[in-house]
C-alpha cells in the first residue's frame, strides 16, 4: 500500500519550479492557463463549493512562495481560495496577497470556467488534473451524477498519496548530464505590448483530419505541427534576407511521468529543442517534418532526458550555487534563463495531447482550451489540447503584429483543413 500524504508546514520547492520565481516581474508571469466551456452559465455558488472540496486532494496547491535566505520555499496556507470574474487580458502576473497567497487562481465567465498557474506550482499535466476534478466536482454537485473516476477526474474524497507530492527530478536524477549548449535561436520581431495585454488567437481544427494529413508524413500531430511552426517563421526569415544563416528552433516540452513512470503533481517535465538552420535556399516542409522526427527520436530517449534533467539538479545541489545569498541567485537565474532558456529557441509548442473524459461528464463539456503565458525573450509561445472530435492550438504574444500566426494557419487551410478562428482581440 503507497504512503499517505500528511501536510508539513513547509516543502522545498522541485527543481523545475526554482527558476520561476527569479524571473517574474511587472511583464512576465510564467503562467499557464486551461479554459473548460460548459454547456450550460457557471453557477458561482456550486463553483466555489466544487473548489472547496477538492483542495484537501492536491495538497501542494494549498501552499505559498516564502523566500529564504538561499532559496525559495513553500509554505502551508490554512485558508480558502476565492473565485473571480474572468478577464479579457489573462495570465497577468498574480499579486500574492490580494489572491490569499494562493499560485493560482480560478476564474468564470458565462459558460466558461478558467484556472491559471503560476509555474512554479506544477506543469500542464498537473493543472489539467486539477481542472478536470474540479469540473466533475461542480457537475456531480449541480446534476447530482455519478461516473467512475480516472487519472484525469480524481476523487476529491480520495487521500493524496506520497507519489503525487514527491519531487521526481530529485528521485530520477543521477551523476550524469552536464548544461548542454547551443546557439542563439531567431527571435520573432515586432512592436511589445503594454505589460497587462496578451494575444491570444485559438485555431479549433478536426482532429481526425488533421490526423489524415499527418499520416502522410508518418509524423505525430506534435512532429508535424513543430515542422509546420518552422516552416512559417522560415518565411519571415527569408523575407529579411539575411546574409548568414540563422537556427529556427521549436522548444517542445516532455512530460516526464511517461518516461520514468512517475504520478506526481508537481512540475515534473523536461524539453527538447528542434529545428533547423535557415538560409536563402529555405527547406521543403518535407525536410523539415523529416528532421523534426529524427531529431525528437533522438533527444527524447530515457537516457537523454536522466541526462538533462541530472545537470539541473546537480547544478542545484552544487556547494557554491547552494551558498549564494538568494537576492544574488534571483538576478543570475533571471540573466541565465534570458540567455540560456529563451535565447536558444525562437517559440514554444506545448501539446497537452488527447483528454478522455467519462461519458457522464463529456456530455456537459463542449470546449477545452490551454494557452501558454508571456516569457521574458520570445515573442510567443504555442499550446494544444485535443478534446472530442478537435485540435485546439492557441497561439499567445506579447507582440502587435499577427503575421506568424497568419502564415501557419494560412498552411494548414492550404493543405484542406477548415479551421475556426477566435481570438481575445
Amino acid at each position: 500500500m503507497e504512503k499517505k500524504f500528511e501536510n508539513k508546514s513547509w516543502l522545498k520547492f522541485d527543481n523545475a519550479a526554482l527558476i520561476y520565481p527569479a524571473i517574474i516581474n511587472r511583464k512576465i508571469a510564467t503562467m499557464f492557463r486551461f479554459t473548460v466551456d460548459l454547456t450550460e452559465e457557471v453557477d458561482i455558488v456550486l463553483l466555489q463549493k466544487a473548489l472547496n472540496n477538492i483542495m484537501e486532494r492536491f495538497p501542494t496547491f494549498n501552499y505559498s512562495i516564502k523566500e529564504g535566505f538561499f532559496w525559495f520555499y513553500l509554505n502551508f496556507i490554512s485558508d480558502t481560495p476565492k473565485i473571480g470574474q474572468d478577464y479579457q487580458n489573462p495570465m497577468v502576473r498574480i499579486h500574492w496577497k490580494d489572491n490569499k497567497n494562493y499560485m493560482f487562481r480560478v476564474r468564470f465567465y458565462c459558460n466558461r470556467v478558467a484556472v491559471e498557474f503560476f509555474h512554479a506550482l506544477t506543469d500542464g499535466t498537473g493543472g489539467l488534473t486539477f481542472i478536470m476534478t474540479l469540473i466533475g466536482e461542480y457537475l456531480k454537485l449541480k446534476y447530482s451524477i455519478s461516473f467512475k473516476y480516472n487519472n484525469l477526474v480524481l476523487n476529491p474524497k480520495d487521500k493524496p498519496l506520497e507519489t503525487e507530492i514527491e519531487d521526481c527530478f530529485l528521485k530520477c536524477a543521477d551523476k550524469t548530464g552536464k548544461m548542454e549548449k547551443e546557439k542563439r535561436a531567431y527571435h520573432i520581431k515586432g512592436i511589445e505590448e503594454n505589460a497587462n495585454i496578451i494575444n491570444i488567437i485559438t485555431g479549433k481544427i478536426n482532429i481526425n483530419k488533421l490526423k489524415e494529413i499527418c499520416s502522410k508524413y508518418n509524423a505525430t500531430i506534435t512532429e508535424f505541427l513543430t515542422a509546420v511552426i518552422i516552416d512559417s517563421i522560415e518565411d519571415i526569415v527569408r523575407k529579411e534576407n539575411r546574409s548568414k544563416s540563422v537556427p529556427i528552433k521549436v522548444s517542445v516540452p516532455v512530460n516526464l511521468r511517461k518516461v520514468f513512470n512517475k504520478n506526481t503533481f508537481r512540475n515534473f517535465s523536461s524539453y527538447v529543442n528542434v529545428g533547423v538552420y535557415s538560409d536563402k535556399n529555405g527547406h521543403s516542409l518535407d525536410e523539415i517534418v523529416e528532421t523534426v522526427k529524427r531529431q525528437m527520436k533522438e533527444m527524447t530517449t530515457k537516457k537523454k532526458m536522466t541526462e538533462k534533467i541530472s545537470a539541473n539538479v546537480n547544478l542545484a545541489k552544487n556547494f557554491i550555487i547552494r551558498i549564494i545569498p538568494l537576492f544574488i541567485k534571483k538576478r543570475i537565474m533571471s540573466i541565465v534563463e534570458y540567455k540560456v532558456g529563451d535565447g536558444y529557441i525562437s517559440t514554444t509548442l506545448s501539446n497537452i495531447g488527447f483528454v478522455k473524459l467519462p461519458k457522464e461528464i463529456e456530455k456537459y463539456v463542449t470546449d477545452i482550451n490551454f494557452i501558454l503565458g508571456k516569457s521574458k525573450g520570445k515573442s510567443g509561445s504555442i499550446g494544444a489540447i485535443g478534446y472530442k472530435d478537435n485540435l485546439y492550438i492557441s497561439f499567445s504574444r506579447k507582440i502587435k503584429e499577427v503575421e506568424f500566426e497568419r502564415l501557419f494557419f494560412t498552411k494548414l487551410v492550404k493543405m484542406g483543413l477548415e479551421i475556426e478562428i477566435e481570438s481575445n482581440r
